[in-house]
């Protein structure tokens, strides 16, 4: 929960009109939406890893600060890595995939996964990309605020007249965005994205869609 948060140099036109067309997609006049994604919720305060130190950290643990490799490590699971936050954090810790002792570099993953999983993208609060990755099967981790603190959820879908659902890694449950954050487009600050080797083998059995990477899969190093 205490990631830094990049400078994302949007423009307030340009980040209108994307908030404009993520609530045309995700609102579909007359149609009935369904994009959801089964995915095992995890707990960051899990009992079985939430006392391990996160990263070097001399004070942070998986459970006071894990949200981000929580979210991650379901979404691995999700695309069949047999994984978990205590194991993710201890590969990560030993292999440098952390700065500033626990915040976690994003390209990770791909080492982690030997490829399977690799990220793509780290943008601003853009609905209409959201939406395109979810249509295509493809988790997405999300930075929010809780408590005034950066943390981590993971996007696992929508439906019209529920809007997007997560599985929240701090409460250790799935709910719909809205119930716990308020309206996406303002709750949600800037989201990573990531790509399975087979694009059309994602899971999720939605609509394979390369915009996420056409449009905005911005890589920012650490």
């Amino acid at each position: 929960m205490k990631f830094p948060s990049p400078n994302l140099g949007l423009r307030a036109a340009a980040l209108a009109g994307a908030i404009a067309a993520g609530a045309a997609l995700f609102n579909p006049v007359g149609a009935v939406a369904d994009s959801s994604m089964s995915i095992a919720v995890m707990s960051q305060q899990d009992g079985a890893w939430a006392g391990a130190p996160l990263g070097n950290s001399p004070t942070d643990t998986i459970g006071s600060a894990g949200c981000a490799i929580t979210a991650v490590t379901m979404m691995l699971r999700y695309y069949g890595l047999n994984t978990d936050p205590g194991a993710f954090n201890t590969w990560v810790t030993v292999n440098g995939g952390y700065v500033y002792d626990d915040q976690i570099i994003w390209d990770a993953v791909n080492f982690y996964t030997n490829g399977r999983v690799t990220f793509s993208g780290w943008i601003g609060p853009d609905l209409a990309v959201i939406q395109a990755e979810l249509d295509a099967g493809r988790p997405v981790v999300a930075e929010v605020q809780l408590g005034g603190n950066q943390h981590f959820v993971l996007l696992t879908g929508y439906t019209t007249e529920g809007g997007i659902t997560i599985n929240d890694p701090w409460f250790g449950d799935s709910v719909r965005f809205v119930d716990r954050y308020g309206d996406p487009a303002a709750g949600i600050v800037s989201i990573r994205t990531f790509m399975p080797a087979d694009p059309g083998g994602a899971r999720g059995q939605g609509r394979v869609s390369w915009l996420a990477n056409a449009v905005a899969a911005v890589h920012l190093s650490q």
